[in-house]
């Protein structure tokens, strides 16, 4: 059954007073070591900079809480998602003021996200972060295997995944999420069968799988030839989604995500408004997208955000590509090429239900905008 997807943008009550229903993201750029696919804004080598670069965040979500206030807005967080980086490399004590300035505002409910290494994470700071209203635990896992693990150069071990999960247990975390990353060369469909059928074994309710991608800035982009990759399809990441889907239990419903939908990234493709603060963070309010420096030199001296207006064509675009490749869908009367649409619905690419279009493969869904838009 496709998503009912909800009013998430601008509410005017009686009195006319401004309601900012917003998701938040809070960008850590620290990590133990450096994985050779990754190029996100990450540095492994700054750990002197961890205590300041909390006391600026901290700062900032203050700062940007005033600011809407004192534009009259008032702020209503319904998710929050705490990314990096690894925030587990960071005590958990230095993030406690940033849950007191944002407690007055996260909705009753609300899902409280945080990513952590498995090699990293302790009962300690687990204990402290539930505490601190987290409820929902991301871990990086990537894979069961020890030479797919040491091929993508990850700093953990099967023992320390089993050793997160019990911890994360004796907590009563129950919303609890793994990553598994597919499409090196060590990779086969028996290989992925056998990492799926160790993960269907987990207390765990959901399970995001990415494809390896060898992006500019990365280890892996520098030295790809002699490792010998490069970009191109796997033949395996169908099968990925029926093992899910069939043997685990747990449904797909975005073209990475299986399982129990979180709350934040739905907001996402649902195009609704979100928050981004820390380094290189992007937001996007009210058709207005920011993004703040990335540089940890600029962001512990600056506040300022680079901001991006987008036009009702940029806007309708994304809602193309978001809709197309989740279960949000697409409204009928956002799609520019009606007549391609005929085509897809006699093809049994796309089905209708109500007043939006749905992808029958959400692996299609880049090449069904392009062709649609």
């Amino acid at each position: 059954m496709p998503h009912k997807v909800r009013k998430n943008e601008l509410d005017i009550g009686e009195n006319q007073q401004k309601i900012l229903r917003t998701s938040l993201y809070l960008h850590i750029p620290f990590c133990e070591s450096k994985c050779g696919y990754c190029a996100f804004n990450s540095q492994s080598d700054k750990n002197h900079l961890k205590l300041p670069y909390m006391e600026r965040l901290t700062e900032y979500i203050a700062h940007k809480v005033k600011m809407l206030q004192n534009e009259d807005w008032q702020i209503q967080i319904t998710s929050l998602y705490i990314g990096g980086g690894t925030p587990s490399v960071i005590d958990a004590h230095l993030y406690e003021k940033i849950f007191e300035i944002l407690k007055p505002f996260i909705v009753n409910g609300a899902e409280m996200s945080v990513e952590a290494n498995p090699n990293s994470l302790s009962l300690e700071w687990l204990q402290t972060m539930c505490a601190l209203g987290v409820n929902r635990l991301s871990l990086g896992v990537q894979s069961f295997k020890k030479e797919k693990l040491e091929f993508l150069q990850r700093d953990h071990n099967l023992s320390n995944v089993f050793r997160a999960i019990e911890m994360a247990s004796s907590v009563n975390l129950k919303n609890l999420s793994i990553d598994l990353i597919y499409g090196t060369p060590l990779c086969s469909k028996s290989l992925l069968k056998e990492e799926l059928e160790i993960a269907s074994k987990l207390p765990i309710n959901h399970i995001s799988t990415y494809h390896l991608s060898i992006e500019e800035g990365s280890r892996f982009f520098q030295k790809q030839q002699s490792l010998g990759l490069k970009e191109k399809e796997f033949d395996g990441f169908l099968s990925i989604g029926h093992f899910v889907a069939m043997h685990i239990g747990l449904p797909q419903y975005e073209v990475s995500n299986y399982g129990e939908i979180s709350q934040h990234n739905l907001n996402y493709w649902q195009g609704n408004n979100y928050l981004g603060i820390g380094a290189g963070a992007v937001g996007y309010v009210f058709n207005v997208r920011t993004k703040m420096p990335e540089r940890l030199d600029v962001f512990l001296r600056d506040f300022r955000e680079e901001k991006e207006c987008l036009s009702a064509e940029d806007l309708n675009l994304e809602h193309l590509f978001l809709g197309f490749r989740s279960c949000v869908g697409v409204l009928v009367d956002r799609i520019p090429n009606q007549k391609n649409l005929a085509i897809l619905l006699e093809e049994n690419k796309v089905y209708k239900s109500g007043d939006r279009v749905y992808a029958c493969d959400y692996f299609l869904g880049d090449e069904l905008a392009l062709f649609l838009s």
